[in-house]
């Protein structure tokens, strides 16, 4: 039987391959308020929060989370369609765990935002079409993203 971290670490090449981006690293450390983290300087990297070491559902979806927002910054710098405007502009001014209160309406706020929905519904649809199941609990997020991915993720 692979190793969760082996199974993983696949997981993370196959999601970089798809959005066509470089592999970073992936940590686990103690995080007080986060899932996951994407840390960009001094060295990139995706930190996932360490109560998530031995969960593989709640790991993969940070991975992807944390994937999307790689590719999300490299197309805001690359391209110049409707998506890369909205998300330049949002990542430059993006709502987080460092700028809001985590408790308070303000998350709804971060949930919201267009680089966020995105990546919720990344995250939701990869795995997805990799027979692997979940779904927020909030159910008007949940179908929120189940529109997100009709219209801007599914292959036509």
């Amino acid at each position: 039987m692979k190793d969760i971290k082996d199974i993983l670490i696949k997981l993370s090449e196959e999601v970089a391959e798809y959005l066509g981006i470089d592999l970073i690293p992936i940590e686990y450390e103690n995080l007080e308020i986060d899932d996951s983290r994407l840390i960009l300087k001094p060295i990139s990297k995706i930190v996932i929060n360490i109560k998530y070491e031995n969960n593989f559902l709640e790991s993969a979806k940070c991975i992807t989370h944390e994937m999307r927002h790689i590719f999300q910054i490299y197309w805001a710098n690359l391209m110049d369609d409707k998506f890369a405007r909205i998300w330049k502009e949002e990542l430059a001014q993006a709502k987080s765990s460092a700028n809001i209160n985590v408790n308070s309406n303000e998350y709804n706020d971060y949930s919201l935002q267009a680089i966020e929905l995105d990546v919720f519904a990344f995250s939701q649809y990869y795995l997805r079409n990799r027979n692997i199941y979940f779904k927020y609990e909030d159910k008007r997020f949940q179908r929120l993203v189940e529109e997100y991915m009709k219209k801007y993720l599914y292959e036509n």
